[in-house]
C-alpha cells in the first residue's frame, strides 16, 4: 500500500502548535490539522537531516514496507529510523522530492 499522506514545506522559523522530534531536532505541524495536509516543518542547527530535505517542499506518502518501495531508489536521505516509531527515506520521482515513510515497532 502506497497512501497520500502530506506535503511538506520547510519554513525559516518554529510555529505555533509544532510538535519536536528531538532525535533529528525538527519541529513539525499536524497536516490533520490544514486543509490539503500541509506539513510545515522547521529544522534546528545540528539537525541530522540534510539537504534537500532541509530547503525543498516534497509531498509523503506512508507505505506498508519501505525496504520494498524503495529497492529501485536513489535515495538522496535515508533511510533513516526514528525513535518514534517512523522509518523515513527521500527521494527524487520525475523532479519532485519524494517522502515514504513506514510506522514501525
Amino acid at each position: 500500500m502506497r497512501e497520500f499522506h502530506h506535503i511538506g514545506i520547510p519554513v525559516a522559523e518554529k510555529q505555533p502548535d509544532m510538535v519536536y522530534y528531538e532525535s533529528i531536532k525538527c519541529w513539525a505541524s499536524d497536516p490533520d490539522s490544514t486543509p490539503g495536509r500541509i506539513e510545515y516543518i522547521f529544522f534546528e542547527e545540528g539537525t541530522p537531516i540534510t539537504e534537500p530535505v532541509l530547503s525543498v517542499p516534497h509531498v509523503a506518502f506512508r507505505v506498508d514496507n519501505l525496504d520494498e518501495e524503495i529497492k529501485n531508489k536513489d535515495c538522496v536521505v535515508g533511510p533513516i529510523k526514528l525513535p518514534e516509531g517512523v522509518e523515513v527515506a527521500f527521494f527524487y520521482v520525475d523532479g519532485c522530492l519524494t517522502e515514504y515513510h513506514q510506522l514501525i515497532e
